[in-house]
């Protein structure tokens, strides 16, 4: 039964990962097109990622509902000073509860940083270089999402 506990286990965290792209990339290209996160694909997220967490880490929920919080109260004061969107605030709880999914969630939590802080950078790098216009909006869902993809891939 050994063997198959393993094979089992290893085919939850494939269809976990499959289906952690297959949502990035359809908010990705939601964000890319419309600037905008709909609130049907973040918000549901929230308790779904707290289920897993709950099955997969029971001890990391103390620290995944913390990080949640401070995260986002962090982006809501980005929406006010630095045009943050609203909905990329409301997809931080959800993706800073998957990232904590790992059995070092403080260092996931700071994977994710670095990749969001590349990605994000990288793209809107190419977004002034594309556009030539350093004021247009810039979507941030598919940085916060590449940086999510990132941490869980290496946690």
């Amino acid at each position: 039964m050994g063997a198959r506990d393993g094979y089992g286990r290893a085919m939850l965290d494939a269809f976990y990962f499959t289906s952690l792209i297959v949502w990035s990339v359809a908010l990705a290209r939601i964000d890319f097109r419309e600037h905008r996160l709909p609130d049907g694909l973040t918000l549901p997220a929230l308790p779904v990622a707290l289920a897993v967490l709950a099955a997969n880490r029971p001890a990391n929920l103390g620290f995944a509902a913390t990080a949640a919080v401070v995260v986002m109260a962090v982006g809501l004061v980005a929406h006010r000073v630095v045009d943050l969107g609203l909905g990329d605030v409301k997809l931080v709880p959800s993706v800073v509860i998957i990232v904590s999914n790992a059995q070092n969630p403080a260092e996931n939590l700071a994977e994710w940083f670095a990749g969001m802080a590349i990605l994000g950078g990288i793209h809107a790098a190419l977004h002034v270089v594309i556009t030539h216009d350093r004021r247009s909006h810039i979507p941030f869902g598919p940085a916060i999402l590449g940086g999510m993809l990132c941490a869980v891939s290496v946690g």
